[in-house]
């Protein structure tokens, strides 16, 4: 795991939220057809959960979700549904797994 950005340097990575968020990358979501997918091996998930563990640790109360659960609500039914996804990353449903 490499940290590339300072945590108190605002982020690039969800525009609209970058202020107020931590960016996590991973390599990987894609087919070999380059159709979104979950990719992850087991080391990539358990490496996520014990990044998303220790900064929930660090800031307690913060919200965690996937750069597709910050689409805009386009029929405001008050859930960003896959028809509304602006961007398909990360493949997997975050708020579930993590």
């Amino acid at each position: 795991m490499v940290n590339t950005r300072p945590l108190n340097r605002i982020g690039a990575h969800a525009k609209g939220h970058n202020r107020y968020s931590i960016g996590i990358c991973y390599e990987g979501g894609l087919d070999k057809d380059g159709k979104p997918k979950d990719t992850r091996t087991p080391e990539q998930r358990a490496a996520l959960r014990r990044l998303v563990n220790e900064l929930l640790t660090r800031f307690p109360g913060c919200k965690v979700c996937g750069h597709r659960d910050l689409s805009p609500d386009q029929n405001r039914s008050g859930k960003i549904e896959p028809y509304e996804w602006t961007k398909q990353c990360p493949c997997f449903d975050v708020v579930t797994e993590l």
